[in-house]
């Protein structure tokens, strides 16, 4: 009924799913990559040390990580609905939780399970085996489309974060935030359906012509099959350096920027502008990658990326007093950069992922896939926090970040070649 009331007002339904989508991931994955601004309250008011203290994410990504591939397989054979409700459920009461504690250790245990679970229900991997089941030939403009929720959410809850803190202390902030995710998630999600196809609907919306047939990605009969093709292991590589590289930044750059001399505030700010540039640099690559292929994207990306490392290397190391003009000059610099760039990278990798993929197991082999995001957002932070409790910098983390980006040229420059379609 519902499907056919946009229909017949001239809106493909796929267009309401990522509109729900986007909804979806401004709150659930926002909410993550905002994490940062909680990180830093938490430090100046219990004075833990960095690592013990990003171990509380570190712990979230491992269980995200051991649970991924079982979310692809719960999206598989319950679809969107029930598996987005369980992770509405799983992030609201675990946010409660967290505002109830009293040591680091029931921190770990409370975010670490429940919240961790719910990045697992609720993310990247559910969300993309769904843009195939609508979508074809527009594919990497609906993928960039709803991961533009993550940028946006990012930057609108990391500022909604940093004002409450300060108003209400970050456990009270916590709070609302679980009773918000509940309120907002588990309705929007009730909008969807299974597929284009159980519609009665042609993908994309538009019938393709019988001469010009879509683009079909290479067939494997099994899951089995497919995690002995080589792509698989590329996107393993790949995704693990991106966990990596993004997760360091979401857990301490607003800290970094609060060592430079940066209020709460505006540091948090700075931090969402990274995820606005995150939301347009996915709109701008995911379509630029259906015209120009996946390769030379992530080359580009990549290579930028580094050289806006490189720039906020720059800005740690000029002095606290007398450099202001400067400092924001190369932040800029690096928020365009870094922040269009690598940060944008999504949407190039889920529609990789698809091309080689696509079919009936595809949401099981995006939860296999993103293992490997899941251990790369576990160890970076951590390591990072460990790097700076021994140096005192966080230039050596800089540097890590830099070898990790130009490394992903590697694996996703490879995966992002245009497979071939079997027979």
């Amino acid at each position: 009924m519902l499907v056919r009331y946009f229909q017949r007002r001239g809106i493909y339904y796929g267009w309401v799913v990522v509109g729900v989508m986007f909804v979806t991931l401004f709150v659930s994955m926002g909410f993550r990559f905002s994490f940062g601004v909680f990180y830093s309250a938490i430090l100046d008011e219990t004075g833990w040390q960095r690592a013990e203290t990003a171990s509380v994410f570190s712990v979230a990504m491992l269980v995200y990580a051991v649970t991924a591939a079982l979310s692809g397989f719960l999206f598989d054979r319950w679809g969107a609905r029930a598996l987005f409700t369980l992770g509405a459920l799983l992030m609201g009461g675990g946010l409660l939780l967290c505002s109830t504690i009293t040591g680091i250790g029931e921190l770990i245990l409370y975010y670490g399970l429940p919240v961790g679970l719910s990045y697992a229900c609720l993310g990247f991997i559910p969300h993309m085996a769904i843009v195939p089941r609508w979508f074809t030939r527009r594919r990497g403009l609906a993928a960039s489309l709803a991961l533009a929720g993550v940028g946006v959410g990012s930057l609108v809850l990391a500022w909604g974060s940093a004002e409450l803190i300060q108003a209400l202390g970050w456990r009270p902030t916590l709070w609302w935030f679980g009773l918000g995710c509940v309120a907002v998630l588990v309705p929007v999600n009730l909008l969807h359906r299974p597929s284009a196809a159980a519609e009665g609907l042609p993908s994309d919306g538009v019938p393709h012509a019988p001469d010009t047939p879509p683009p079909a990605a290479p067939h494997h009969s099994s899951v089995r099959a497919a995690v002995r093709s080589w792509p698989f292991w590329a996107l393993f590589a790949g995704v693990f350096l991106m966990g990596v590289c993004m997760l360091t930044l979401v857990v301490h750059q607003t800290r970094l920027l609060v060592d430079l001399g940066f209020g709460l505030g505006t540091a948090s700010v700075l931090f969402g502008l990274l995820g606005l540039a995150r939301a347009v640099g996915g709109m701008f690559w995911g379509p630029l990658s259906d015209r120009i292929g996946r390769a030379l994207c992530v080359v580009i990306i990549c290579s930028a990326s580094s050289l806006g490392l490189g720039l906020l290397l720059l800005a740690a190391n000029l002095p606290l007093t007398g450099w202001e003009g400067l400092r924001l000059a190369l932040l800029a610099g690096y928020l365009a950069t870094f922040g269009l760039g690598y940060n944008g990278i999504s949407p190039v990798f889920a529609a990789t992922v698809s091309d080689h993929f696509s079919g009936r197991h595809l949401g099981t082999l995006f939860g296999l896939i993103d293992l490997g995001f899941g251990v790369g957002s576990a160890l970076g932070p951590w390591v990072a926090g460990w790097m700076f409790d021994r140096l005192g910098n966080y230039n050596g983390v800089i540097l890590f970040l830099m070898a990790g980006v130009a490394l992903t040229i590697v694996p996703l420059g490879l995966a992002g070649r245009r497979p071939r379609a079997h027979p």
